[in-house]
């Protein structure tokens, strides 16, 4: 490579070639190698100490100690064994142990799910020692295992991505830190995670999954992850609540965020800022919003992997598949490799319900186009007529056959997110098309600029149309996008096609912006890279700083008269700043006399100013943490249980079988307009036991009637009204009957009473013990 001034050290004479070395070359080589390792480690150790603070915001160190234990000697392990086993190459250790981590967490949920039918879950964890002892005793294995990498990471690219995972990881458990601990303050109530933790308890005890808070009632749902959970309960002894709500998702993001890099490596080997930018990009970034006084949904990890923790496993098994899957395509594989694409596809399978379909169109679109080429893609067919089988069985097995209310109904999806509630003319039950049209620009325009680096692929695709594996990415993206905006789904599920190919939309993203810089063929490019990137940041800054400052205070997109006003300027600001930080970076890198026709840097910077645009608002928001406020107790917002309720459930788990039935008077976190808000699940979830009628929303009942009738889940009442009669008389009219008949009939043994729910009869005093009572809580037990 020539230097700056033009003349290649080879060239020198010996004496001037050796002052022309840099100094750090003149130290050993042994030496150096030390010192590169002694920086990764840095990287790796500070990357930990981050996770570890933040773990330690509402959880005990016990609890820490022993999910970091069985997480390294349980899953990463034995996992990162079969991995190299089953992979011909040793890129770097950390593909090697973010991949092993998943790869472990996907055999250790098939075997709890084979052995929880016969009773044995909680020895599930068992699976590693085999593994281990196994490799240990066969020489060729183990050497296999132990062979040493082929490229390992340099030391700024493992700091890069050191800093790139640590971003998501802070933006969430920082902000749940600030919040109060989970389950110790009524206005701090979140139902869906409550709803997680009651079906981890269902894993824990049933098969086949119930939704514990009506019993009987059986759980047709993507819930590998509740197996997973409670599989690590069971060899760690953690409390559900501190793996659901504060650290069991961290090791699982961290080793999916990681991932990334390894799947950006696979389309831009040897980048030391691609695989960073891509994790920044898929976790923080990957939307831009110009509006400062409005909301537009950002599609980043960040926003969804913890309130859903199904897609926090999705996301990283789908990155796993497409990292595999290219190998397999590209024919670098072995037939363990095979054997392993299948294993992680079975985990997938019921991991998330739109992980197997997007796979299967990547490989759909790799077909097409071989064909258009004149060739026939046998492995690609071979792969996805064998996934297409895991995923009609776990219909069948997992989903029970049921759609939860998935139906193809394009373009609603414009009507549920971004600008359409601040800019429709609302008419009952009639969507406003012009609100729509507007409202998929926007969003569109957003999601363009985040991802910026998507348009170069766009333009440069004879280079890659004949790679079978950047084909099979590009079919996942777009199948992503129009899984969205072609389906609904009354909870607005259909996100979630597009939320599972973020990570590779990610990647190729930074791909497509690689490609541009890596023309240049200059080696000081990452401060071109770094430079945009930060140009991208305060461009943003500074259009919505302009467009705040000249929007009169309080008005509106909607006027009175209907005209719609302030929708334009806000993204023509952004992109002249972004055009203008761009057009500085591309000056100063040739007034520099850097490579590069001056054409083309522009647009590569650009299109990273464009990508790091996306990442504006999340770094802004995290600047901007502080202790959680909360508002006043009040029927409008759902309320959770109160310190002295939780101790009370906890009572309950600790004082009784897991196959007791309790029944309470607790049926509605909020009672609104429509009826009742029924996602109370929480008496289940701590309890950790089956209750007669708690809540009765998001099952597969229920989503069943939204289908059919059309109504909101929140106002639809509970389908068998006798049930609940019987149930509800025995805390507001209990008499010896009413407590019989739900014992005899039911099965109920013990009554949990909330008095702020409904009137609890004293009566119930001289008819049954009275085991725990505080001011909102009472604890009885049947006779």
């Amino acid at each position: 490579m020539p230097t700056m001034t033009g003349v290649a050290p080879s060239s020198l004479p010996a004496p001037q070639r050796e002052a022309a070395r840099p100094t750090w070359q003149f130290v050993p080589r042994s030496w150096r190698s030390i010192a590169d390792h002694a920086i990764k480690a840095a990287a790796g150790i500070a990357l930990a100490w981050l996770a570890i603070w933040l773990m330690a915001g509402h959880a005990s160190s016990d609890s820490i100690v022993a999910l970091l234990r069985f997480w390294v000697f349980g899953i990463t392990l034995p996992g990162t064994v079969l991995w190299r086993l089953a992979t011909p190459f040793r890129h770097n250790l950390i593909e090697d142990f973010a991949a092993g981590s998943l790869v472990g967490v996907s055999v250790l949920l098939l075997v709890y799910m084979a052995v929880a039918p016969i009773g044995g879950q909680q020895w599930a964890w068992l699976w590693a020692a085999p593994v281990l002892m196994v490799v240990v005793a066969v020489p060729s294995w183990r050497r296999r295992c132990l062979r040493r990498v082929e490229r390992p990471v340099a030391p700024l690219t493992a700091w890069l991505i050191a800093g790139a995972c640590a971003l998501p990881l802070y933006a969430i458990g920082r902000s749940r830190n600030l919040a109060p601990p989970p389950y110790s303050d009524a206005r701090s109530n979140l139902p869906d995670m409550a709803f997680h933790q009651a079906l981890a308890v269902s894993a824990k005890y049933d098969f086949p999954l119930q939704a514990p808070y009506v019993n009987g009632e059986q759980m047709s749902y993507h819930y590998f992850w509740h197996q997973f959970t409670a599989a690590t309960s069971w060899a760690t002894g953690v409390d559900l609540t501190d793996l659901v709500y504060n650290i069991g998702w961290m090791p699982l993001l961290l080793a999916g965020t990681a991932l990334i890099f390894a799947l950006t490596d696979r389309l831009a080997p040897g980048s030391r800022w691609a695989g960073p930018l891509a994790i920044a990009v898929a976790t923080v970034g990957g939307t831009v919003n110009a509006y400062p006084n409005a909301f537009l949904p950002n599609e980043s990890l960040t926003s969804y992997v913890w309130g859903s923790p199904t897609q926090n496993l999705g996301s990283g098994l789908v990155v796993l598949l497409a990292l595999l899957g290219i190998d397999l395509l590209r024919g670098r594989s072995r037939p363990r490799t095979w054997v392993l694409f299948l294993v992680i596809g079975a985990a997938a399978s019921g991991s998330k319900a739109t992980v197997l379909p997007m796979i299967i169109c990547g490989l759909g679109l790799v077909v097409l186009v071989r064909l258009c080429y004149g060739r026939f893609a046998k492995g690609a067919v071979l792969i996805a007529l064998a996934l297409g089988g895991l995923f009609l069985a776990a219909i069948a097995v997992v989903f029970g056959g049921e759609s939860s209310g998935m139906a193809v109904r394009p373009w609603s999806i414009f009507a549920k997110t971004g600008l359409y509630s601040l800019i429709a003319k609302q008419q009952s039950g009639v969507f406003d098309h012009e609100a729509m049209w507007i409202t998929g620009i926007t969003m569109c325009l957003g999601l363009t600029l985040g991802s910026a680096g998507l348009l170069v692929l766009t333009g440069a695709a004879g280079r890659w149309l004949r790679d079978p594996g950047m084909v099979f990415l590009v079919g996942i993206s777009i199948a992503g996008f129009g899984g969205m905006v072609l389906t609904d789904q009354p909870g607005g599920s259909q996100l979630y096609f597009h939320r599972t190919a973020v990570p590779v939309i990610a990647a190729l993203a930074a791909a497509g912006a690689w490609m541009l810089v890596f023309w240049f063929a200059d080696r000081r490019s990452n401060i071109l890279v770094f430079a945009s990137v930060v140009a991208g940041v305060g461009a943003t800054a500074g259009a919505r700083a302009i467009v705040k400052a000249t929007t009169p205070p309080g008005q509106s997109f909607l006027q009175p008269d209907g005209h719609l006003t302030g929708l334009v300027g806000p993204w023509l600001w952004t992109i002249a700043l972004l055009v203008a930080g761009a057009l500085l970076v591309t000056s100063l890198w040739k007034l520099a006399k850097r490579r590069g026709r001056p054409a083309r840097v522009l647009v590569a910077s650009f299109v990273l100013a464009g990508m790091g645009a996306g990442l504006f608002v999340p770094l802004q928001s995290m600047a901007r943490y502080g202790p959680a406020t909360l508002a006043p107790l009040s029927d409008q917002y759902p309320l959770g249980p109160s310190e002295t309720q939780t101790q009370a459930a906890l009572w309950l788990r600790d004082h009784t079988a897991p196959d007791e039935l309790i029944a309470t008077n607790a049926h509605c976190v909020v009672k609104n307009p429509l009826g009742c808000d029924s996602r109370h699940f929480w008496i289940a979830a701590l309890t950790e036991r089956h209750v007669l009628v708690e809540g009765w929303g998001y099952t597969n009942t229920i989503n069943n009637l939204v289908a059919s009738t059309g109504k909101n889940a929140n106002g639809l009442p509970f389908w068998d009204q006798q049930k609940l009669e019987d149930n509800d008389r025995a805390f507001t009219s209990p008499t010896r009957d009413n407590l019989r008949l739900l014992k005899l009939k039911y099965g109920v043994r013990w009554l949990y009473a909330d008095p702020g729910q409904t009137a609890v009869s004293h009566n119930l005093d001289a008819l049954a013990t009275l085991r725990f009572k505080s001011s909102d809580a009472l604890v009885y037990e049947l006779r």
